[in-house]
């Protein structure tokens, strides 16, 4: 049955309705929302040299909006499809990041636990790291140290 989900995970379609709210280097920002009404906001954030000046790795996030909060939030529960969401976040949303920015060379993130995991490394991130052996980006390959940081490093050619 294991095999079933792990399969069934990469069968999933995406929300195909993401846009680009934001975009000057430092901050690129995508939001989309799914089949239940949720609104998501994903963020690519440049690690700056200094002065403002661009460097060329950026850290990634990605948050629900909390109505009760009025703000985005990393920690909300909702209802929803994990797997279109990580085949959006990860797939659609993130190749067009790369295609946007070609000169980056390393892109970070972190598979938040929930407040009841005490592993090493989250459900997400091993749902996060699957998808990406599962759908590696060209030319970046995938880092991970068995902790909940995933790191997209561009390969040397």
């Amino acid at each position: 049955m294991k095999h079933l989900i792990y399969l069934k995970m990469f069968e999933y379609s995406s929300y195909n309705n993401y846009e680009i709210v934001r975009d000057d280097n430092f901050y690129v920002d995508y939001t989309f929302s799914d089949d239940l009404g949720n609104k998501f906001l994903v963020q690519f954030k440049n690690t700056i040299v200094s002065n403002k000046v661009l460097g060329k790795e950026y850290t990634f996030s990605y948050f629900v909006w909390d109505d009760t909060t009025n703000d985005w939030s990393v920690s909300k529960i909702i209802q929803s499809n994990p797997f279109k969401i990580v085949r959006t976040v990860l797939g659609d949303i993130m190749d067009d990041f790369i295609k946007r920015k070609p000169w980056i060379n390393r892109i970070q993130f972190e598979g938040l636990p929930k407040d009841t995991e005490s592993t090493y490394q989250s459900k997400r991130t091993k749902m996060y790291l699957r998808f990406l052996k599962e759908n590696p980006k060209k030319d970046f390959k995938v880092v991970n140290y068995g902790n909940n940081v995933v790191t997209l490093i561009k390969n040397n050619k």
